[in-house]
C-alpha cells in the first residue's frame, strides 16, 4: 500500500468531525484553498489523496511527508492534555464576557458549546493521535518512505535493467 493510500485509509477510518476540522484546515492552509466549506473541505482532502496516489512514487512519498507536516504542525497538541488548556480557557473568557455584555456575545452560544463537548473531542483527539502515530511509526516515517520510494522505483521499468 502507498503511504499516501495509508493516511487516506486512517483519516476515512476517523470521526466525521474529525474528519471536517482537519480536512478544513488542511485544505484552507496547505492547499490555500479557503473558500470551501467543512464538508466540502473533505471532498476536496479525499480528491487531493486519490490525486497524489496517481503520480510517481517519489510525488506520493511527498505527499505524504507535505501531509504528515502540516497535520502535526497544525493538530499535534491536540493529542495531549494540555494541548487541551488553551481552547478551554479561550472558550471559558468568551462566555464570561459575554455574560459581562461584551462583544463576545455574538460567538458566546458557539463557544458555550464547544466548551460542553470538549471531554469528547479531547478523547477523540487522543485516540486519533496514538492511531495517527503508530501510522507514523510504522510506514510514514522518513527511513519507511525513503524505502518505499525505493522498493516501488527497483519493481518499476525504470529501475536497474534486469537481465
Amino acid at each position: 500500500m502507498s503511504p499516501i493510500q495509508a493516511i487516506k485509509d486512517w483519516y476515512v477510518s476517523l470521526d466525521n468531525e474529525l474528519q471536517s476540522d482537519i480536512a478544513y484546515m488542511f485544505v484552507s492552509l496547505t492547499l490555500g484553498d479557503r473558500q470551501f466549506a467543512p464538508a466540502a473541505a473533505v471532498r476536496r482532502l479525499l480528491q487531493w489523496f486519490d490525486v497524489r496516489s496517481e503520480g510517481t512514487e517519489h510525488e506520493d512519498a511527498l505527499a505524504a511527508v507535505t501531509f504528515r507536516a502540516s497535520f502535526e504542525y497544525i493538530f499535534a497538541e491536540r493529542f495531549t492534555g494540555a494541548g487541551w488548556i488553551f481552547p478551554e480557557q479561550t472558550f471559558k473568557d468568551v462566555i464570561r464576557e459575554a455574560a459581562e455584555g461584551k462583544e463576545a456575545s455574538k460567538i458566546a452560544t458557539s463557544a458555550f458549546r464547544l466548551l460542553r463537548s470538549l471531554p469528547d473531542r479531547r478523547t477523540k483527539w487522543k485516540e486519533a493521535g496514538e492511531n495517527w502515530n503508530a501510522l507514523v511509526n510504522s510506514t510514514i516515517n522518513d527511513d519507511a518512505l525513503r524505502q518505499w520510494t525505493q522498493d516501488q522505483f527497483l519493481a518499476s521499468d525504470y529501475g536497474p535493467a534486469q537481465d
